[in-house]
């Protein structure tokens, strides 16, 4: 996913931690094989070329959660933004969850899944673990954390606070000192220079709800988090 991961489990059995964190990143390489934008073999890019295909459940579900925060946010978050023309929207994927099908009403549309894909990436690490007899377990994928069982103290830079964590996801998104944040409903970077973080039920939740309260400001983004049981912090760096 051309980031950093970091994972870590903890347990008294060194050989079952090895083993857990083995699988836990074979995962991340399956993932990696079918999430991917910049991989030409990837699920995600023969969908794309296709414009029809009858997808894997992982595709599928990261595609039902990005859809259902697109039409919360009114297109704010929208993975249609791989094609920065803007000739497409979120309104022209199609999902049929009988048989799994994903339809591009548009030729020649580019899916991009970088704000969700890296969370979803962290939850299936740590259930992986989970299912190898390590249930505390955290994994980082870049900026974005899934957390299992245990207490783990999380630093959030928009709260400024640090917080002690367990079976949730956090992420933060924003900007340091210019813009990148890119608002798909306009094609334009989003004004200002702010951070914001969320802590939500999954780290899916987390990555997609970072960046789209990031796009829609803390009045429309608080009603979003409140939706998906997440917290949000909002921080102004200048």
């Amino acid at each position: 996913m051309g980031t950093l991961v970091r994972a870590v489990a903890e347990t008294r059995d060194t050989d079952r931690a090895h083993h857990a964190l083995l699988a836990a990143f074979g995962r991340l390489r399956e993932l990696d094989e079918l999430l991917s934008d910049y991989k030409p073999d990837s699920e995600l890019n023969r969908l794309c070329r296709a414009g029809r295909l009858r997808v894997g459940e992982d595709l599928f579900r990261v595609l039902e959660m990005a859809q259902r925060v697109a039409e919360e946010s009114g297109g704010a978050f929208d993975v249609t933004i791989g094609d920065r023309s803007r000739a497409s929207t979120y309104r022209d994927i199609e999902l049929d969850s009988t048989t799994r099908t994903v339809s591009l009403r548009k030729p020649g549309m580019k899916l991009d899944l970088g704000g969700i894909a890296k969370g979803y990436a962290g939850d299936e690490m740590v259930r992986v673990c989970r299912a190898h007899g390590c249930a505390r377990a955290m994994a980082a994928v870049s900026g974005d954390i899934a957390l299992g069982d245990g207490h783990w103290r999380i630093e959030l830079e928009a709260a400024q606070q640090t917080f002690a964590l367990k079976n949730c996801g956090a992420s933060t998104s924003g900007d340091t000192n210019r813009r990148h944040i890119f608002d798909a409903r306009t094609g334009e970077y989003v004004e200002g220079v702010w951070l914001v973080s969320v802590i939500a039920p999954t780290g899916m939740q987390a990555d997609a709800l970072a960046t789209t309260l990031r796009v829609l400001g803390e009045e429309q983004g608080r009603a979003i988090a409140a939706r998906h049981r997440a917290r949000a912090w909002f921080r102004r760096v200048q």
